[in-house]
């Protein structure tokens, strides 16, 4: 797995645990949900203010985004209802 597949898998694994959407993150840092979609998927890169504002709405610290993930097998989507 390359940095960007490493880093997408842990963007998406962090959102999940926040309950944000695509959208709902986007909005956060103001861009696309195109834009997150494209690094949740390995295919584009990020530059260092973004992944500062990224790690500030989830709650993490920058490095954890470049982590091996442990599981690598993510739900498809995330049910916004379950609690």
């Amino acid at each position: 797995m390359n940095l960007r597949s490493t880093f997408g898998k842990n963007l998406k694994s962090y959102r999940f645990q926040k309950k944000f959407t695509q959208a709902k993150l986007a909005e956060k840092i103001d861009v696309s949900t195109n834009y997150i979609s494209r690094i949740e998927l390995g295919k584009h890169s990020v530059d260092f203010d973004k992944i500062e504002e990224l790690c500030k709405h989830l709650d993490i610290e920058p490095f954890q985004l470049f982590l091996k993930p442990k599981d690598e097998k993510l739900p498809r989507r995330i049910d916004m209802d379950r609690k």
